[in-house]
């Protein structure tokens, strides 16, 4: 049987939760935009899956520097907290979008979320890993990422076709939401440190 240690058993069941809820609008992004968007062609589906990207990459290397720079873990629990509701929050305004400067603007934004909750994500991780379990965990996290995105697949596509784009977002946003609130079971288990080098919990 495998042993997991409680905060890494959190953040897998979080992640998994919370890419089953973004899991459900990767698969119908693009038709979305093209077709409830005034003025949706293929280049807006570029332009916005790139203005995400670059801005979750520009940003992720200054803050992985600040949030190394401070002793502890409260920093990088915060941020992941305010970087995961971003994102859930943002799921529900694809339901306002109607052009594209709209969707650049939420996309935007979707990559601050992203940068604040997932560089900090890594860091508890790698930090709370059982020892020489690093291979199954980190596998253990990944597959059950994978096999949540695919499920949520699955159902989009479905979802879409019966119902519409709006059910996604909402289904989206809440499976999100409930994926984030996990994070605080492991608050209490947050490291601070103080100046001198002492460690509570």
């Amino acid at each position: 049987m495998i042993r997991i240690n409680r905060i890494i058993r959190v953040l897998i069941a979080s992640d998994f939760i919370f890419h089953v809820g973004v899991g459900f609008v990767d698969p119908i992004f693009a038709v979305f935009l093209v077709e409830s968007i005034t003025g949706g062609t293929v280049q807006l589906v570029g332009t916005a899956v790139a203005i995400y990207w670059f801005t979750k990459s520009v940003l992720r290397l200054p803050i992985a520097y600040f949030l190394d720079k401070k002793r502890g873990e409260y920093d990088d629990f915060y941020s992941m907290l305010a970087g995961f509701f971003i994102i859930t929050g943002l799921q529900f305004t694809y339901l306002l979008a109607q052009t594209p400067n709209h969707i650049y603007i939420i996309q935007v934004f979707m990559g601050v979320g992203g940068a604040l909750a997932f560089t900090p994500w890594y860091g508890f991780f790698s930090r709370h890993i059982d020892k020489y379990r690093e291979n199954m965990e980190w596998s253990i996290s990944n597959s059950s990422v994978g096999f949540g995105i695919a499920g949520a697949g699955f159902l989009a596509g479905f979802v879409a076709e019966h119902f519409g784009f709006a059910p996604i977002f909402i289904i989206s946003g809440i499976l999100s939401f409930f994926g984030t609130l996990l994070l605080l079971f492991i608050g209490k288990n947050v490291q601070l440190k103080k100046r001198d080098g002492f460690s509570i919990r």
